[in-house]
């Protein structure tokens, strides 16, 4: 039997994050939404919103808004990947 996995859903509340969350739900996940405006909140601004939003979770969906392409895009990504390892 295969246990529900524990989702962070970054941007879970755009355009695409909002039919990922809503596909992990009706597979029996628990998501987390990451969004400023989410309990607790993830800004890719605000780095130290990042392991409150990271607590307890086993995977994380990315969306940078606007896009990968733009400049720090790699950087931030980078420094959240660090922070959920900090998580294990």
């Amino acid at each position: 039997m295969n246990h529900p996995s524990n989702i962070l859903v970054i941007g879970g509340t755009g355009k695409t994050g909002r039919k990922v969350v809503q596909g992990l739900k009706k597979q029996g996940q628990n998501v987390r939404v990451g969004a400023r405006s989410s309990t607790p909140a993830f800004d890719w601004h605000d780095p130290a919103t990042w392991p409150g939003a990271l607590a307890g979770m086993d995977k994380v969906y990315i969306v940078y808004y606007p896009d990968l392409a733009v400049p720090g895009a790699y950087e931030a990504v980078k420094g959240l990947t660090e922070e959920a390892k900090k998580q294990e």
